[in-house]
């Protein structure tokens, strides 16, 4: 799964309300959450031009409690990039609960041999989703009270399968509500202190690419340019990043006493691996490996990249921004999504099958 410079990520909480409160909730799934800008097809609120609509969403019966509960109100969190808001909308729908048989990666794609032998109409009708400045503050936006509670419970199925049929938005829709999505935990990174880099006074653009997700058990890639070309370099992997300590300094380094002014060294090295740059001013992909211990899961690591630059300062040498890297703990989420949209209505034939991880979904009891 690629990851880019673009991507940010979330990681999913289990939250039970205090015993003894009137009502508890509980949000599933539990493993890992990824932020996609969701351009396109919005998860459960589409676009006018693929409605009707129906999705299916499942959840596994692993992350419900193994009493009975009888479920009031589902909610969702919203999903758009940092800075972006959404807009007011009116969404006309009805939704459906049952216990499936199946479990959330082992669905059919025809919807009726997904739900258990009962099935319950909860809600019928609009729900009114609000205008929200900046999506990305923590909030369970879409509520939906349920007209008729349902009960749900692991040892009455294999999923709880929230059934969904969308058939009115109204809305400008300019900026389209989707829904946060559950996904593998693939970990996460960020860079530390992007705008110290030397290298943007010699080269004033950078693309460093993790070529696949950095998690418990896989392998990845790391990829840098542009450079300059044919130059000699190293990928330093660390334990530790700014703040630590390291050869009786606190990092980040300035090396103007080493000849490399507005240059500053990031990480506590562990070990670094040689590259040479190519003529197109690309680093060869470097394939590294995180050993499958679960143990792993969260621990941080530090990369920075360096090369030579003849000419660039009196040590010829450029130091890239560093990463910190946060190690996902590779583990699939319990839940998926079985969705259609009719791009052409009414023409039946219309009809495309999606499939995508379901949305972090907040059961109130």
């Amino acid at each position: 799964m690629t990851m880019s410079i673009r991507m940010s990520f979330l990681v999913g909480m289990l939250s039970i309300a205090v015993p003894g409160k009137s009502q508890s909730s509980i949000t599933v799934p539990v493993h890992g959450a990824r932020l996609r800008q969701g351009f396109g097809l919005g998860l459960i609120v589409p676009a006018k031009i693929w409605l009707p609509s129906r999705q299916q969403c499942f959840y596994s019966a692993k992350d419900l409690p193994s009493t009975p509960i009888a479920i009031r109100e589902v909610a969702f969190q919203p999903n758009a990039p940092k800075g972006f808001g959404l807009e007011a909308a009116g969404v006309t729908l009805t939704l459906d609960m049952s216990m499936g048989p199946l479990a959330p990666r082992k669905f059919s794609r025809t919807f009726s041999q997904n739900l258990g032998k009962s099935v319950t109409r909860v809600f019928s009708g609009t729900v009114q989703l609000p205008k929200i400045t900046d999506s990305t503050k923590p909030g369970w936006y879409f509520r939906l009270p349920l007209k008729k509670r349902f009960v749900a419970s692991a040892k009455l199925g294999a999923s709880l399968v929230l059934d969904f049929s969308t058939t009115a938005v109204a809305s400008k829709m300019s900026r389209r509500w989707a829904l946060l999505q559950s996904e593998r935990d693939i970990g996460s990174f960020k860079f530390q202190g992007i705008g110290y880099s030397c290298h943007f006074k010699k080269i004033p653009m950078l693309f460093q690419n993790l070529g696949s997700g950095v998690n418990v058990g896989a392998k990845w890639t790391w990829r840098a340019s542009p450079l300059w070309a044919l130059q000699p370099g190293l990928l330093t992997i660390g334990d530790a990043g700014w703040g630590a300590k390291w050869a009786g300094m606190t990092l980040p380094i300035d090396l103007k006493r080493f000849g490399a002014p507005g240059c500053t060294w990031d990480v506590r090295p562990l070990f670094s691996v040689p590259f040479v740059v190519n003529g197109f001013g690309q680093t060869p992909v470097i394939s590294l490996s995180v050993p499958n211990n679960p143990a792993l899961a969260n621990f941080k690591i530090y990369l920075q990249g360096s090369y030579a630059y003849p000419g660039a300062n009196a040590l010829g040498w450029l130091f890239l921004p560093s990463l910190e890297i946060r190690i996902g703990s590779g583990v699939d989420t319990n839940a998926a999504t079985l969705g259609q949209q009719n791009n052409n209505p009414p023409i039946k034939q219309g009809w495309s099958l999606v499939t995508n991880p379901a949305p972090y979904c907040r059961l109130t009891y």
